[in-house]
């Protein structure tokens, strides 16, 4: 397969390259993992810089937890939480930045102040203006698969909170999603998202496609999604993939009996550690950017994966022994 180009702005990122890794900087009081850790501008700042010394080039800020039983920010609220985030890192640090929100006039005031990417968790679907708003700019877009906007009545759904996108889908539609196999639902409802942004000029090089991992879905439709990643690659865009910390891997731990507490430093540091391994698994399947909360265990996963998966240009370097 031909390398795949993500354009922004004036610039552009191209895959098969080193695996992106896209720090999470968490502008909330009530983020699933690190809730309020980094609430405060200096704070976020300074949380981004140190995600960038040690492996990030790209960054996601949130203002807005959606975590499973997680509340409504009002707009005002999150554009307050984000913009004066996003205003002192594009004048202190030079990789891009996307602003991971689903409402139209949050992404207008990032965009305005001076953002690359619109992180959307419904890709395009939940807020009617949100492809308009996009288009009307020269920033990337990230589009989510929302199972819980495809499947509103599902087991999985009933914990997240509403995210838009009412009256997208016919009754019709939604009742064929209900028994649909995860991927091939993943696939029908990123292309309504593309059919959105098309319609508002937004070229497919500007795009990236995320499987929504974590989102309203079974443990085993998870996986399943992971291990079909390559179906985005396949469908021509760039694929951007968000795991770490999620809970199903915390439930893989507790079934085995391995501590995944949040409530311990063990617990967390598991956690890490057991999302640097999908980190790797991700790198090595040319996953083009990561999502990831700390650099400690997804950089060096990430280096070891990526230099399998790029061994035809790694230096063909005769080893010394050890030395003792």
């Amino acid at each position: 397969m031909e390398n795949l180009i993500c354009k922004y702005k004036d610039k552009e990122l191209v895959s098969g390259k080193e695996t992106i890794l896209c720090g999470i900087v968490n502008v909330t009081p009530d983020s699933f993992s690190d809730g309020g850790k980094w609430f405060g501008v200096d704070k976020a700042v300074e949380h981004a810089k140190d995600l960038i010394k040690n492996g990030a080039t790209m960054l996601d800020i949130g203002g807005e937890s959606t975590r499973p039983g997680s509340t409504y920010v009002e707009i005002e609220e999150e554009i307050n939480r984000v913009v004066p985030v996003i205003k002192r890192l594009k004048e202190e640090v030079d990789v891009p930045i996307s602003i991971d929100t689903w409402k139209a006039d949050v992404a207008k005031a990032a965009i305005e102040a001076g953002v690359d990417f619109i992180n959307d968790i419904t890709g395009f679907l939940g807020d009617p203006k949100m492809a308009e708003v996009v288009g009307k700019s020269d920033v990337g877009a990230i589009l989510m698969f929302n199972p819980k906007i495809a499947r509103p009545n599902h087991k999985s759904s009933q914990n997240f909170p509403s995210f838009g996108g009412e009256g997208v889908f016919t009754e019709e539609e939604l009742k064929s999603f209900e028994k649909m196999d995860i991927t091939e639902l993943m696939v029908k409802y990123l292309e309504k998202s593309i059919e959105y942004a098309e319609r508002e000029g937004i070229s497919k090089e500007r795009i990236m496609l995320d499987p929504g991992i974590g989102f309203a879905l079974t443990k085993k439709e998870n996986l399943q999604l992971i291990n079909d990643i390559n179906v985005l690659k396949e469908m021509g865009y760039f694929t951007f993939l968000g795991v770490s910390r999620k809970r199903f891997i915390t439930n893989i731990l507790s079934e085995n009996n391995i501590d995944s507490s949040g409530e311990t430093e063990e617990g967390f540091e598991n956690r890490d550690e057991a999302s640097a391994v999908l980190t790797a698994i991700a790198a090595f399947r040319g996953v083009e950017v990561l999502r990831i909360h700390t650099t400690k265990h997804h950089r060096i996963s990430q280096l070891i994966a990526d230099s399998v998966r790029l061994n035809k240009i790694q230096e063909d370097l005769d080893l010394k022994p050890y030395s003792l």
